[in-house]
């Protein structure tokens, strides 16, 4: 079975969004989830964008490098059942729906979807579960992508501390610090937004990993309601840059996407040779990125095919997660067709709306 993402002959009215950010967590470096700010960093922008030495390849100590663990929906779950206050429904709303939302995922899942259009080479698989009217979605890895991560060499993992090396360079603890290069990197270390938004007809509740802000003031109780900017920082090959500075469509679609999805308005990439060293760091609305590809692409040609996608799971996914979990499978060779199948919901490896979740939730509820 399947459907349609990007269907040319039907007339699909471009969706609006609007965002707003309901909450956050911590992730130390052991993987264990903190419902605090303890992991938030600031961004400190260097003196002279255009001429910095950012040396990548520095090593200050042993790296703890990430664990690469598939964590699906885990540390969102946990923000839920801290937080859940945030989202209950209005009396209004009927009676088998629990939260006000729609859909509940990752923004890394919404990000595949907008992305398609422009994703050459890079196939997903959603798995999606339903509880209590809201429907779950979760992406998944690949075969070859978890043999992947499993079996990285020391290589692999030295190019790959490379992004984190970067965002050492240009993150501290306080406003009005210096980035700390001498404390060894802990790629596991991570700070995440939750983020409530309406996507054309449809509430979404979603977490993103967040590399920094800018703030005048340093914020220790909660970024929400605060004056803040959020700050997505990358890194890219001075080599892989066509004559006129701008990356591929596929590279400017993805950016695009990623900060698109939390409405946040800036993007600092630094950019490396091929020894490893960011020789400048330029900043990027997302306005810029609409210009910022070797071609010209459509972000609305995005929105509809997340749109078209939304509209099919909530008319396919009608079944409870403890009578079936439904598979999307979309593979770039295809384009606009997603395939889809009803799976076993005791299959553990695919077992995301967790039991100790649902036990939390149905306890709460009881409770009140």
């Amino acid at each position: 079975m399947s459907f349609k993402i990007n269907d040319i002959e039907q007339k699909v009215t471009v969706p609006t969004l609007t965002v707003e950010l309901i909450g956050h967590f911590s992730i130390d470096g052991n993987l264990q989830y903190h419902d605090d700010l303890s992991q938030l960093k600031y961004v400190i922008r260097p003196s002279n964008l255009d001429n910095t030495n950012f040396d990548l390849t520095k090593n200050n100590g042993p790296v703890h490098h990430s664990a690469h663990l598939h964590i699906k929906l885990d540390n969102i779950l946990k923000w839920i059942c801290d937080n859940h206050h945030r989202i209950d429904k209005p009396l209004s709303v009927e009676k088998d729906r629990w939260f006000d939302i729609d859909f509940i995922c990752s923004r890394g899942v919404i990000k595949k979807i907008l992305s398609s259009p422009y994703s050459y080479g890079d196939d997903w698989t959603i798995y999606a579960s339903k509880y209590r009217g809201t429907i779950y979605l979760c992406h998944f890895y690949s075969d070859e992508t978890e043999y992947h991560y499993a079996n990285k060499t020391k290589m692999d993992k030295l190019f790959e501390s490379r992004g984190f090396k970067f965002e050492q360079y240009m993150v501290a603890d306080h406003p009005s610090s210096e980035p700390n290069l001498s404390i060894p990197l802990d790629e596991n270390e991570k700070f995440y937004c939750m983020f409530k938004a309406n996507f054309d007809n449809y509430s979404l509740l979603y977490g993103a990993e967040i590399d920094g802000i800018i703030s005048e003031e340093p914020i220790t109780d909660t970024l929400v309601g605060k004056n803040f900017e959020l700050i997505e920082l990358k890194t890219y090959r001075n080599s892989h840059l066509d004559i006129h500075d701008k990356v591929p469509d596929k590279i400017a679609v993805q950016w695009w996407s990623q900060i698109y999805i939390v409405q946040m308005n800036k993007i600092m990439c630094g950019f490396k040779n091929s020894f490893g060293r960011v020789t400048r760091v330029k900043e990027y609305t997302m306005d810029d990125l609409l210009q910022f590809s070797s071609n010209s692409y459509n972000v609305d040609k995005c929105k509809i095919a997340c749109k078209m996608f939304l509209d099919n799971v909530k008319k396919i996914v009608t079944k409870n997660h403890n009578e079936c979990s439904y598979k999307f499978k979309w593979r770039w060779s295809t384009k606009n067709i997603v395939s889809y199948s009803e799976e076993d919901p005791d299959d553990e490896k695919f077992l995301f709306v967790k039991p100790w979740f649902v036990e939390k939730m149905e306890k709460y509820k009881c409770s009140k």
